[in-house]
C-alpha cells in the first residue's frame, strides 16, 4: 500500500465522519431552538404540564366517584397520560399530564372550577393543583451518573490499553469511543426519534461494544507485529492487514446483535399493536450502525496514522540522541 493511498483512505473516514457529526450537531442546535429541544425527547426527559388531584374518602369512596367529575372538567386538554394511585383506605391521587405547549392559564381556570366542584363542603380534603414545566424525576440525574460512569470506563480503558498495548493503541481506542458514540448521537438528532431512558443504556452499550472490537483489533495486530512474517513489512500495512483479518468476527458479531434487535422490535410490536413501540429498536440500530462503521473502516485507519505519527516522532528522537562523529583534524584530512 502506498503513503498516498494510507493518507487518502484517512483522510476520507475522518472527513466523513467530521462531517456527519456536525450535520447532527447542526440539525440538533437548530431543533433545540426551533423544536423544543435538541432531541426528540421522550417523557423521562420531556417537560409537561400537569394536574395533581387529592382526594380522601370520607368524601368520595374511590376513584371510580371522582374521576368523571375530572374527566370532564379538564377534557378540553387532551391529556397524553393519566395515573391514578390509591391505597383503597384513606383516599387516592389522580395525575392528569399535559403537553408542555398547553396554555396554563387557562389550564388554571379550568382547575379553579373543579375546586369547586371537589370540594363543596369547604373542607379541604379535596384539591386539585397545577404544575408547570415539570420533568420527571431522576431523568436528569440519570443521565448525569451515566456520563460519570461512561467516562469513568473510558479513562480505565485507556490506563489498561496503555499497560496492554500501548501509549498510541490507548489514544486510538480512546478516539475510537468517542467517534463511535459522535456518530451514535448524531443519528439520534438527525432522525428525531423519541429519545427515552434506554437512550443512556444504548450510549453504554456502544462505548462497551467499542471497547471489545478494539480489543480484538489490538491484539491481532500486537500480533502480527511480532511475527517475522511482516519483519520487512510497512507498519501501516500491517495494522491494514489485522484489521482484515479480524473484519469477519467484527461484522458477524453485530450482525448477530442486530438480527437480535430485529426480532425482538417485531415482537414488541405485535404484543403492543404499536408501531411506537419500534423506536428504542430503531436507536439500537443506530448504535449497532455506529460500531459497524467505527470497527470496520473508522478505527483501523485512524490507528494506522497514529501509529505512524508515533513511529516517525521515536526515530526523530533516536536520531537527535546519537552522539555526533567527531570532525576529522586537518592533519588527518591531509
Amino acid at each position: 500500500m502506498t503513503k498516498f493511498k494510507v493518507c487518502a483512505k484517512i483522510h476520507l473516514f475522518i472527513i466523513i465522519s467530521s462531517l456527519f457529526i456536525a450535520i447532527g450537531m447542526a440539525v440538533g442546535t437548530i431543533c433545540h431552538f426551533c423544536a423544543n429541544g435538541f432531541f426528540n425527547y421522550g417523557g423521562e426527559f420531556k417537560s409537561y404540564n400537569s394536574v395533581n388531584i387529592v382526594y380522601y374518602t370520607s368524601e368520595y369512596k374511590d376513584e371510580e366517584a371522582i374521576k368523571p367529575i375530572c374527566d370532564e372538567a379538564l377534557s378540553g386538554f387532551n391529556a397524553f397520560e393519566v395515573s391514578c394511585y390509591s391505597d383503597g383506605k384513606l383516599g387516592g391521587e389522580i395525575i392528569y399530564k399535559f403537553s408542555a405547549g398547553t396554555d396554563v392559564e387557562k389550564l388554571q381556570a379550568a382547575v379553579d372550577e373543579l375546586n369547586v366542584k371537589l370540594d363543596k363542603n369547604n373542607s379541604g380534603l379535596n384539591r386539585a393543583d397545577v404544575h408547570s414545566g415539570v420533568i420527571k424525576e431522576g431523568g436528569s440525574r440519570a443521565v448525569t451518573f451515566a456520563s460519570i460512569a461512561l467516562a469513568s470506563a473510558a479513562a480505565f480503558q485507556f490506563l489498561y490499553f496503555v499497560f496492554r498495548y500501548k501509549l498510541r493503541a490507548a489514544f486510538s481506542a480512546l478516539l475510537a469511543c468517542v467517534h463511535n458514540l459522535g456518530v451514535f448521537v448524531a443519528l439520534a438528532a438527525i432522525t428525531r426519534i423519541p429519545l427515552g431512558a434506554e437512550t443512556i443504556a444504548f450510549g453504554a452499550a456502544v462505548v462497551v461494544l467499542t471497547m471489545i472490537l478494539t480489543c480484538v483489533l489490538f491484539d491481532r495486530t500486537r500480533k502480527n507485529f511480532a511475527n517475522e512474517k511482516y519483519q520487512k513489512s510497512e507498519r501501516v500495512d500491517v495494522v491494514d492487514t489485522s484489521a482484515c483479518e479480524v473484519r469477519t468476527v467484527s461484522v458477524i458479531a453485530i450482525c448477530a446483535l442486530a438480527i437480535a434487535v430485529v426480532v425482538f422490535g417485531v415482537f414488541a410490536a405485535i404484543a403492543q399493536m404499536w408501531v411506537g413501540a419500534l423506536a428504542p429498536f430503531a436507536l439500537a440500530l443506530f448504535g449497532l450502525i455506529a460500531c459497524f462503521y467505527g470497527a470496520v473502516f473508522f478505527t483501523p485507519a485512524v490507528h494506522g496514522a497514529i501509529d505512524g505519527l508515533c513511529e516517525s516522532v521515536k526515530r526523530s528522537v533516536k536520531s537527535k540522541a546519537k552522539p555526533a562523529k567527531p570532525a576529522k583534524s586537518a592533519k588527518e584530512n591531509v
